[in-house]
């Protein structure tokens, strides 16, 4: 199904995503990186809520889709600010980082293999699909492992922070299959320009909600069932909207009262 570059990239991104070595380049490494980067314009609420869960939790960590940093800033924040020690993995669209090799480069740099596996949007590559899907079953079915992914299955580029797009079944899909712990979580002040996120010049909002209640399902689970359990999610991350929204409204007037006493 595979060219043979895309062949070597997934080979390569499976071989760093459970090797020791790049677990540590992630811990000492990618995560002072991302620290520097947002540590002093983020703020975050709903810690509590997931301080609670077992240590070796197995987490699908569910979230809106607006810049290609999301989950990175997401993953920061629990292994930083929440104590977690889950193995991170942050599934991604094929397309460049799987088929060019600098994208591949980025991959293994700048993630050190978490953005794994891949899934492909060419309609020849869609039945290597199903084998992504089953690597993160298996991943949620196993202790201390994490999953960042995004219900509404690509980014949403419209201007409004608040409206999500419809939810895509794959997330329903490995909830119900693999029945881990679900923790739906929103970020919004972020880009898609890593310089512009070097320079940091934007309050980064994030809000994590309460685990998420499953649905009970008889038998095997249907697309029906996929989706059903796909608008959930959107809904649990939607609920999130009014506490951010005060959270960021907090902080402009706290910055207002900084710059008030700055140039009085």
């Amino acid at each position: 199904m595979l060219s043979w570059f895309e062949r070597v990239a997934f080979r390569a991104m499976r071989w760093a995503n459970g090797n020791p070595l790049w677990y540590l380049w992630q811990r000492y490494c990618i995560v002072p990186f991302v620290g520097a980067i947002v540590s002093r314009r983020i703020v975050y609420r709903g810690l509590e809520r997931v301080q609670k869960l077992p240590p070796d939790a197995a987490i699908l960590l569910v979230a809106n889709h607006r810049t290609f940093f999301d989950q990175f800033v997401l993953g920061w924040i629990l292994w930083k600010r929440a104590g977690f020690t889950q193995r991170l993995n942050f599934p991604v669209r094929a397309t460049f980082f799987y088929e060019n090799p600098l994208g591949l480069a980025i991959c293994m740099l700048m993630s050190g293999g978490t953005m794994f596996p891949p899934f492909f949007r060419k309609a020849e590559r869609k039945a290597f699909n199903k084998y992504a899907l089953a690597i993160l079953l298996e991943k949620l079915r196993t202790p201390g492992q994490m999953v960042g992914f995004h219900p509404e299955g690509k980014r949403n580029k419209s201007d409004n922070p608040y409206e999500l797009l419809p939810a895509q079944p794959g997330a329903g899909e490995l909830a119900l299959k693999a029945r881990p712990t679900v923790v739906p979580a929103f970020i919004t002040g972020l880009s898609n320009s890593l310089w512009r996120e070097i320079r940091g010049q934007t309050q980064v909002v994030a809000v994590f909600g309460e685990p998420i209640a499953l649905p009970q399902v008889e038998g095997e689970t249907r697309l029906a069932h996929h989706k059903r359990t796909a608008d959930l999610l959107n809904e649990r991350i939607a609920a999130l909207f009014e506490e951010e929204k005060r959270l960021r409204a907090q902080g402009t007037e706290k910055e207002r009262e900084r710059s008030g006493r700055g140039t009085g």
